[in-house]
């Protein structure tokens, strides 16, 4: 009886095992392949109790320089901890494919103090040099915590819609 039991568990344990790698594997493969082409995109990350996401990255024409783009990083922070945040974009580092450090572009750039529980949106700029993906570093200047990012896709909002 003792036999037949430790006969049936390890068969069972085997086919359970092997079916297990079967059914995991194209799933694995699936989820590679579409967080590839966005990035981190959509995807929040903790930095010292601050939860920041990246839900868009726009190309932008920049509006002094003909010819030359600013990288618009949409931005929201959830405040996920008891007392009062501070979230600031000059927090944030972005390089290109060729690992130089992008320049901050003066707009409307988020930096704000976060009451607990609240959530703010906003935007970082940079002006692009070189191409992508785009590797995005956020470090909180008290703790030293950081995070990071990659831009895969950057939505390109430069065309001219009137050659269409």
């Amino acid at each position: 009886m003792g036999i037949c039991i430790l006969t049936l568990s390890i068969f069972l344990t085997g086919c359970m095992s092997g079916e297990k790698e079967i059914k995991d594997e194209p799933k694995i493969m699936q989820k590679q392949t579409d967080s590839t082409a966005k990035g981190d995109i959509g995807q929040e990350k903790a930095v010292s109790g601050v939860s920041i996401g990246i839900e868009n990255a726009l190309q932008l024409e920049h509006p002094d320089q003909k010819g030359k783009q600013v990288l618009q990083l949409q931005l929201k922070a959830t405040n996920k901890t008891a007392e009062e945040r501070f979230v600031d974009v000059f927090e944030m580092s972005v390089w290109n494919q060729e690992n130089k450090k992008l320049r901050i572009y003066p707009g409307d750039n988020l930096g704000t103090k976060l009451a607990p529980g609240k959530s703010v949106k906003g935007n970082g700029y940079y002006v692009i040099e070189g191409k992508g993906p785009f590797k995005v570093r956020y470090e909180n200047t008290e703790t030293k915590e950081k995070q990071e990012w990659i831009i895969n896709k950057v939505t390109d909002m430069t065309e001219d819609t009137s050659k269409k």
